[in-house]
């Protein structure tokens, strides 16, 4: 089996003792996802607001502890949405979790235990750390944000990572993304002028990820290689019904929790399902077996967002 896990792991570092301790914030995220996981079976987790830093000198990464304490067939890829470097906005590196960090990057990451399959259009050995990916990961940004120039998450940059993957001898591209939020939108109201500005730029963040999409499959094509499968998960911030979610939904297939409804939400502070699975499967080689929200995890520590879990066979 297949195992695919979706889970922002930083919603609520304001609540963990400062500073931002990564190889902690690793630890608890493990110890969280072995409740759900076999580690030793075939897995990629997709994490949002995860990072890295340099802190008293040494390098933290929060993906890298990860696939350290899973085993050592895991590997990782990091990329950077927010850096001190690009994005020096007081607004959120003076704060109390980044004290002492001299760099450090916020964004997307992966960490899998699969093995990593060629891009059809070529691999560069020579550039295996371009953006602080890999070769069998690379990302792209998916927003018009790039100076950050306000500090909080309405100027944003978001980027859509792709990864290059085999499963039991099925290549497939595994993407994950964190689309777009505005302060002040309500996240329950979609009349509101707020939140229906919100979701026109997660409908844009979401053509985006189509481009992309259309741009692998056309790669190939043009290389004649056959038509891979694409899994897609990440937090969206969007539930199922919204227009940025069914935009992709023409496309992907979205995989429905199985969780009681009173359980069917992977936000605390709102209660709604924002975060997702999604299987774009051309040559019907994949059956979803299962998916399914975790229900017990320490929101007071960790984070205010539940992993959604979905659970894969060959076809």
């Amino acid at each position: 089996m297949l195992q695919v896990v979706s889970f922002n792991i930083g919603g609520a570092r304001g609540m963990r003792p400062a500073p931002h301790d990564h190889e902690q914030l690793a630890q608890d995220a493990i110890s969280t996802l072995k409740q759900v996981i076999n580690p030793g079976q075939p897995t990629v987790i997709a994490l949002q607001e995860s990072g890295v830093a340099i802190v008293d000198g040494i390098q933290r990464n929060v993906g890298r502890s990860m696939a350290r304490h899973l085993g050592e067939d895991y590997v990782d890829a990091f990329a950077a949405e927010v850096t001190m470097c690009d994005h020096p906005h007081p607004n959120l590196w003076d704060r109390p979790a980044f004290r002492r960090m001299i760099q450090a990057a916020e964004g997307n990451a992966i960490v899998t235990n699969l093995p990593v399959a060629e891009w059809s259009w070529g691999s560069y050995p020579s550039h295996n750390h371009c953006g602080m990916a890999g070769s069998w990961a690379r990302h792209t940004c998916i927003s018009r944000a790039s100076l950050y120039s306000s500090g909080n998450r309405d100027t944003q940059p978001r980027n859509l990572m792709v990864a290059s993957l085999n499963y039991r001898g099925i290549p497939l591209y595994f993407l994950n993304t964190h689309l777009g939020v505005l302060i002040g939108e309500d996240r329950r109201d979609p009349t509101f002028e707020r939140s229906r500005t919100a979701s026109h730029l997660r409908q844009a963040q979401a053509r985006e990820i189509l481009h992309v999409v259309d741009e692998l499959k056309c790669a190939d094509r043009t290389n004649e290689q056959p038509e891979r499968a694409i899994l897609l998960a990440g937090d969206f911030n969007a539930q199922p019904a919204t227009p940025e979610m069914e935009m992709l939904q023409r496309h992907f297939r979205l995989l429905a929790p199985e969780n009681e409804r009173k359980e069917l939400w992977t936000h605390h502070s709102h209660r709604i399902l924002v975060d997702h699975i999604l299987l774009h499967d051309p040559a019907d080689q994949f059956e979803v077996i299962s998916c399914h929200i975790q229900s017990k995890i320490p929101f007071d520590d960790l984070t205010d967002h539940r992993p959604a879990v979905g659970i894969f066979a060959r076809a």
